[in-house]
């Protein structure tokens, strides 16, 4: 019985994770935004740091394999909205560039607001209590 609440609840997380990069993805759309979420994610760290993070800081904080984190970081890249600079010889830190830093606020105001929207219903104690949870 526990494995079978276990595996229940397993996907319906999955399934609420797929509802909210759906909705996350809607609002960008909605605001002239190319952005899918494994993009965002990385971006939205980036602009949460005080200081330059390296690829592998940016793997370790999002718990991502090293390789996805650099193929998203490639595809932010090409976007013009980071840029690599060297660290030392075996390091690059990932950079915002203006572009990236000049859409900061629409991003965030329209994730915020979409997880407003979504979790907007639930007490400060209730998404705490998901928090330590998870």
């Amino acid at each position: 019985m526990e494995n079978e609440i276990i595996n229940r609840m397993g996907f319906m997380m999955e399934q609420a994770l797929g509802t909210m990069t759906g909705a996350l993805a809607n609002a960008f759309k909605a605001n002239g935004i190319d952005l899918p979420h494994s993009q965002y994610t990385v971006l939205r760290l980036l602009y949460s740091s005080e200081t330059p993070m390296t690829q592998i800081n940016i793997a370790e904080i999002l718990k991502k394999d090293a390789a996805a984190i650099k193929r998203t970081v490639d595809i932010l890249e090409r976007k013009g909205l980071v840029v690599r600079e060297a660290q030392n010889g075996r390091t690059n830190r990932v950079v915002c560039t203006e572009k990236a830093l000049a859409m900061k606020e629409i991003v965030i105001e329209s994730a915020n607001d979409t997880l407003h929207r979504m979790l907007g219903d639930f007490t400060e104690v209730e998404l705490n209590g998901f928090i330590t949870m998870l």
